[in-house]
């Protein structure tokens, strides 16, 4: 605007200045020419300023208009000429408005009151210091400055600033619509936020709440004015600093108060977080806790602490000196069994009270995994007695257990494993211990006390256990044949008696080494299927020196009852008329499994595709006379144990005798078993007997022996 006033002023005000310039040279007016010519450089030096420099050019512009008015007060000797210069300053208070505000246009209308009283009176003051610029078309020239000044640069100016403002009106409404819009955005969104909110005064008093705020109020306290009615405060309420409170007489309802930071606002805004639910979920994880520690900790069914307590919260007492006892219910299991396991939970929570009564006053007792219990004593519990003699007087020994109005009274048979702990050990490696002598224990030796010799007997029996899995699953068989003869000692059959060979030493296991484990892991059916398929592959490379006779393998029952096993024999035999006449099959009879309806079941399907039955070691097994009824044998052979005494023993000879008997009513082949002298021999063909076997005709042996056998014979 400045700018404006300026411009305009020089661009109309150059004619005149030029003019009077040239007329005041012409006359010679030297002084007048300086005058107009410093006016004139005077208006561009102020044009020139810059806008960084505003306040220096709006002072030059009023310095401007006030010089010109006085020179045209006191150097125009003309009085209605020098009255024009009057006018220029009642234009002042415009343009200081303009420029500086209203103070300093008040102070310049005040400061008109001089020109207009000189205005007013008509009082000449010119010319001053003797000088006159008066020229002859003054009067002209000031009528045309006033001219232009009044009806260009005064209204130009004030429509510069018009128009300013109504921009800058325009631009403050739009801006204010963008606002109020901005402002009904929050405004919306402090109403529907999540988190009740409150507008307060310094003193609390609630100005305005969002909606959540509001329920809130609504709910607990609906006539609360002041926040600190709704909540029970322990401080005052405080910029930037967050408490938590409760809802008045609502201990309950917990919330988190929290003044926010308004650095350029009276007023307080309140934000209240609500920590019921976090509070409430916070109690439900500690007894979450709480439970899964009992459970993990604790039995659910006696309410002692388990081995999982034992091995964790015990490790800071030390146990050294300390009688570790793991006590092991053996009989639970058939109990459970007989009467339901219900039956057998309620045993255990009375056995668990009565051993607490019994032990409370010496010792710590915890349930460990299934029936066992395992409590420490020290060594002035025992006093003299051992700890055999200890548990005798306070393990019971009976316990009634009632049900549905029946009590039943159950015997207790217990196991223990003891360890007294000489040295620095961890209680889970004392368990350990106690669990190793328990294991050795039995029915005839109940107490067993933990022994490093044990320990070394384990770990050669498990050292075995590994060697002879290894040697199965590598198929390091040795097959080896004993012989079965006819009355005229003819060969005409072998039995397979399979033995294990290591190859790394070359040695031959016997089956007593062998056997209990094969049995004790259930590793009978790989066994077998090993022996079944060793047997055929020399079946098919059956050595030509060698009678063409059948072999027989034994079975001993497991391998019967396993599907895949079955199955897959079955097939073979089913599929192969020629592997009938030359694979017979031995079942052992003091097997427990030999006697099962699914064994007899599956025997007699393999009879029925051909193949060959035998029983073996008849007389000493399970359910003898029921097996020859059930199962489709064809060949009974007699044990050893009845032919060994045969010759010396009436007692003897009459058994086997009414075995033969019996055979020969039911059409089934004979065949004498353990047969080691002649005079045995000579008893058995007298009574009867066709075929025999036994170390006589000669011991279990590799093929390759046979066939120097056979070679020597020839």
């Amino acid at each position: 605007m400045l700018r404006s006033i300026l411009v305009i002023g020089v661009i109309l005000t150059s004619a005149i200045v030029v003019h009077s310039s040239y007329t005041a040279y012409v006359q010679e007016l030297y002084y007048v020419l300086y005058l107009t010519t410093g006016f004139t450089a005077f208006l561009f030096a102020t044009l020139s300023i810059g806008l960084k420099h505003i306040k220096i050019a709006s002072a030059f512009l009023v310095l401007v208009v006030v010089a010109a008015s006085l020179c045209i007060l006191f150097f125009t000797t003309d009085l209605i000429s020098a009255q024009y210069g009057l006018l220029f300053l009642f234009t002042l208070p415009i343009i200081v408005r303009i420029l500086y505000g209203i103070k300093a246009s008040i102070i310049t209308m005040l400061l008109n009151l001089v020109p207009y009283f000189l205005l007013v009176t008509k009082t000449k003051v010119s010319p001053l210091f003797g000088i006159d610029i008066t020229l002859p078309d003054t009067h002209t020239y000031l009528a045309s400055l006033l001219f232009l000044f009044f009806n260009f640069c005064i209204p130009i100016a004030v429509l510069r600033v018009m128009s300013s403002l109504e921009k800058q009106s325009e631009h403050n409404q739009l801006q204010s619509r963008k606002l109020d819009k901005i402002v009904k955005g929050y405004q919306e969104i402090f109403n529907n936020g999540g988190t009740p909110s409150f507008f307060c005064d310094e003193q609390g008093r609630i100005l305005q709440a969002n909606k959540a705020a509001r329920t809130l109020v609504k709910k607990f306290r609906p006539n609360c004015e002041y926040i600190q009615d709704l909540f029970s405060l322990s401080l005052p309420i405080t910029r930037g600093v967050n408490q938590t409170a409760s809802i008045y007489n609502n201990p309950e309802q917990e919330f988190e108060i929290q003044p926010a930071s308004l650095m350029h606002h009276k007023k307080q805004l309140i934000h209240c977080h609500d920590l019921s639910v976090n509070k409430k979920n916070l109690l439900e994880f500690d007894a979450y806790k709480k439970q899964q520690y009992e459970k993990h900790y604790f039995n659910e069914l006696t309410g002692l602490k388990n081995h999982h307590f034992w091995k964790q919260m015990e490790t800071s007492d030390s146990i050294v000196n300390q009688h570790i006892v793991l006590l092991k219910l053996a009989n639970l299991r058939e109990i459970n069994l007989q009467y339901g396991y219900s039956q057998g939970d309620k045993l255990l929570i009375k056995v668990t009270s009565q051993l607490q009564n019994e032990l409370s006053n010496c010792a710590r007792l915890y349930h460990f995994p299934g029936a066992k219990f395992l409590f420490t004593l020290n060594a002035k519990q025992l006093f003299s007695s051992s700890i055999e003699h200890f548990l005798t007087r306070k393990l019971p020994n009976t316990i009634t257990v009632t049900s549905n109005n029946v009590s039943v009274e159950h015997t207790l048979k217990w196991r223990v494993g003891h360890y007294h702990v000489s040295r620095e050990i961890s209680p889970d490696a004392a368990a350990e211990c106690c669990a190793i002598a328990l294991s050795q224990s039995s029915e005839l030796s109940p107490y067993m006390s933990f022994s490093i010799n044990t320990v070394k007997s384990i770990r050669e029996n498990t050292q075995q256990k590994d060697r002879v899995k290894a040697l199965i699953d590598n198929g390091c068989l040795a097959i080896y044949l004993q012989p079965q003869v006819s009355i005229d000692e003819t060969i005409i059959g072998f039995e397979v008696l399979a033995r294990l060979k290591d190859p790394s030493t070359g040695s031959i296991l016997q089956p007593h080494h062998f056997l209990s484990l094969i049995e004790a892991n259930g590793w009978e059916v790989l066994f077998t299927q090993k022996v079944i398929d060793a047997t055929l592959s020399l079946l098919d490379t059956w050595p030509a020196s060698l009678p063409q006779v059948p072999i027989a393998i034994n079975l001993s029952g497991p391998e019967l009852l396993n599907d895949l096993f079955y199955e897959k024999l079955l097939r073979r035999f089913s599929e192969s008329p020629e592997l009938c006449q030359k694979l017979k099959l031995e079942l052992t009879e003091t097997s427990v499994l030999a006697s099962h309806s699914e064994t007899k079941r599956r025997l007699t399907s393999l009879a029925n595709v051909g193949a060959t039955i035998i029983i073996d070691d008849f007389g000493t097994g399970h359910a003898s006379l029921s097996q020859l009824i059930d199962m489709s044998a064809s060949v009974m052979k007699v044990d050893r144990e009845f032919v060994d005494r045969v010759e010396t023993s009436e007692r003897h000879r009459k058994i086997v005798q009414m075995t033969l008997d019996l055979a020969k009513s039911l059409e089934m082949q004979t065949i004498a078993e353990g047969v080691e002298t002649r005079a045995q021999l000579a008893v058995l063909k007298q009574m009867g007997f066709k075929h025999f076997q036994g170390y006589l005709f000669g011991k279990p042996a590799p093929v390759e022996h046979w066939i120097s056998e056979s070679k020597v014979q020839a």
